[in-house]
């Protein structure tokens, strides 16, 4: 049976590495992608990355990120922020790497990864995502508009067991039993998991786009 393969959106964050990481310990191929443009960068993602043997892939969105930040269907953040759109457009970027979905009438015990395509295509795309860690970006109805404006599934690890199932839940793909039910602001639970994968560098949760500064957005 091929390995399944994911796009694990990658900050470089705690909680991108230990998404990757609760995937990877079900046997997961991931892949950590990190998007740049002119207002953040993946300088941190490449050093956290190479620390875990994962080659980076990047992807640079500036030009779409300048017009979202001229007109944000969704509204900005605190500042010049227009963090919903800026994310859907990420999880839309990496769905272009997506393979298709089985079909409905693929017969029950087939491998619904007999029919990947050669070449750089992946089964899913994870986050790192929370519930509830951030009040305008990552509570319930903000995870679930995001998925909707992106038109893609996302997988969030750390979260899994209190969203809805995804799809590559529910063909088995991945193991449900082995996501998690990490909620709210407290970091008890990732510290835990720190200890747990040995991880010796890691940062805050604070992010490094500048539109999120109140100077620099005056």
């Amino acid at each position: 049976m091929s390995q399944v393969k994911a796009l694990v959106l990658f900050s470089g964050g705690l909680d991108s590495m230990l998404a990757a990481k609760v995937l990877e310990e079900q046997g997961v191929d991931i892949q950590p992608l990190c998007f740049n443009s002119i207002f953040f960068s993946c300088t941190r993602a490449e050093k956290i990355a190479a620390n875990f043997g994962w080659k980076l892939k990047v992807i640079d969105i500036s030009q779409g990120i300048l017009k979202l930040v001229k007109n944000p269907p969704s509204g900005y953040g605190k500042n010049l922020n227009p963090c919903l759109d800026c994310h859907a457009l990420m999880i839309k970027k990496a769905g272009e790497y997506l393979t298709p979905n089985p079909s409905p009438r693929q017969e029950r015990g087939t491998n619904p990864l007999a029919s990947r395509k050669v070449g750089e295509v992946y089964d899913l795309i994870a986050t790192g995502e929370v519930l509830g860690q951030r009040p305008f970006s990552q509570n319930r109805e903000a995870l679930a508009q995001v998925a909707k404006l992106a038109g893609v599934e996302i997988l969030r690890p750390l979260s899994a067991k209190l969203l809805p199932l995804t799809q590559a839940e529910k063909s088995g793909l991945i193991n449900r039993h082995r996501l998690l039910d990490i909620k709210g602001r407290s970091r008890q639970r990732q510290l835990e998991l720190v200890e747990k994968y040995k991880i010796k560098e890691y940062s805050s949760p604070a992010g490094g786009c500048l539109l999120t500064d109140q100077e620099f957005s005056q």
